[in-house]
């Protein structure tokens, strides 16, 4: 008699199942590090602005959009998997940004699974995320 017996097709689908529960995660995990090259590049656009912009004004700005800002023209990385912004250093005195600016990459969508977290670069060219601690091996940069 020929074809599959109903215990051969029921072990196919067991081993296609295993492989699915391997073979996604990984996928979804690659998935987040490539996306997260979008958030890191345009941070390092907008470092590249800000100094741009505090040699022409003496000070550093907060507005990342507009012409008188950084001209930018959005909030979101180029790709849509961060939310971008620039805030005041948190260990100055000055409420401003005459001296110091944290530029932030925030996750948005599937891309808030990613371990790093938000991922951040301040004036001084320090380079940091918000998610997993760094003594875990994670390489967020």
């Amino acid at each position: 008699m020929g074809g599959f017996s109903l215990i051969e097709v029921m072990i196919v689908l067991v081993i296609i199942g295993i492989l699915l529960l391997v073979a996604v995660p990984g996928y979804q995990e690659s998935m987040r590090k490539s996306h997260r090259a979008d958030g890191m590049r345009d941070l390092m656009e907008l470092v590249s602005r800000q100094e741009r912009f505090y040699a022409q004004n003496s000070r550093y700005t907060g507005d990342i959009e507009s012409a008188d800002g950084l001209n930018f023209g959005s909030s979101i990385s180029g790709e849509g998997h961060y939310n971008l912004s620039a805030d005041e250093c948190a260990d100055f005195a000055e409420d401003d940004f005459s001296t110091c600016y944290v530029l932030l990459a925030t996750p948005r969508g599937e891309q808030t699974e990613d371990a790093c977290g938000t991922l951040s670069v301040n004036s001084k060219g320090q380079r940091d995320h918000s998610g997993s601690p760094d003594n875990d091996g994670l390489r967020c940069w």
